[in-house]
């Protein structure tokens, strides 16, 4: 199943038409399942989401005391430190929103890298009532994308590309600071209901073009290796992340 890819003018835009996905992803999963399970990484995503998403919430479209919210990825930092997902999500979303605090995972950073992703993934298969070597079937997982392809903390030519084992892991040596990581790994991610890329700027557009494109220069791209096994798959980004797809774009706002 291609991805389906919207493109919007510019970077707000973009981040508005996301959020208005979630929002309706969100409303769904609550009427059928009473909750909405949805997984968040770093980077620009949230501050590209946040202001839509308040908007929304604002107008009362969102049931916030419904969503359960985890990371595809966090760093080994303080929760208050500025390179923590946790903390970025925090001023921009969290407590703006009624969404109650013993409903975000927070990692237990302090047993550093190998002992917080084994912490992780106890509290996912007992939240999830998971089944020995079953992944976790989240409602949404939101991405974004790195100017080499990386993913969650998911980087280029990383053995935790091909791990299948874990549903979280450790990282130590990321390419990017902070070093020490936690992430899913991709048969966590390709399991999920719903996959949200969000991304947007011209340092994006090579990278983009190879992995959205058929070429095999992408094909090793962490970003190209996520393909849902059975949900959806939706890029939102801007047009200058865009400006070399040429006919792979599906829908313009």
């Amino acid at each position: 199943m291609k991805p389906e890819i919207i493109i919007s003018n510019t970077r707000a835009l973009a981040g508005a038409a996301a959020a208005a996905r979630v929002a309706r992803m969100a409303a769904q999963a609550v009427a059928e399942r009473g909750r909405f399970t949805v997984a968040l990484s770093g980077g620009s995503l949230v501050e590209m989401t946040a202001p839509g998403l308040l908007e929304r919430s604002r107008s009362g479209e969102i049931n916030w005391p419904a969503w359960q919210v985890f990371w595809a990825d966090e760093r080994c930092v303080p929760s208050a430190s500025p390179d923590s997902n946790y903390a970025m999500a925090e001023a921009l979303l969290f407590r703006h929103v009624p969404l109650p605090k013993n409903q975000i995972y927070a990692l237990e950073e302090e047993r550093g890298p190998e002992g917080a992703a084994k912490a992780y993934e106890a509290f996912l298969q007992r939240f999830f009532a998971l089944a020995p070597g079953q992944a976790p079937r989240f409602d949404l997982i939101l991405l974004g994308m790195g100017e080499d392809g990386h993913t969650a903390s998911l980087f280029p030519g990383h053995p935790l590309l091909d791990e299948t084992r874990r549903r979280v892991a450790p990282i130590i040596d990321s390419p990017k600071p902070p070093p020490e990581r936690v992430t899913l790994t991709l048969p966590v991610i390709n399991n999920a209901r719903h996959i949200i890329f969000v991304t947007a700027g011209a340092g994006k557009a090579g990278v983009l073009k190879q992995v959205l494109g058929t070429s095999a220069q992408g094909t090793g791209l962490p970003a190209r290796r996520v393909a849902p096994i059975c949900g959806t798959l939706q890029w939102f980004i801007d047009a200058d992340a865009a400006e070399q797809l040429g006919d792979t774009i599906h829908e313009h706002t």
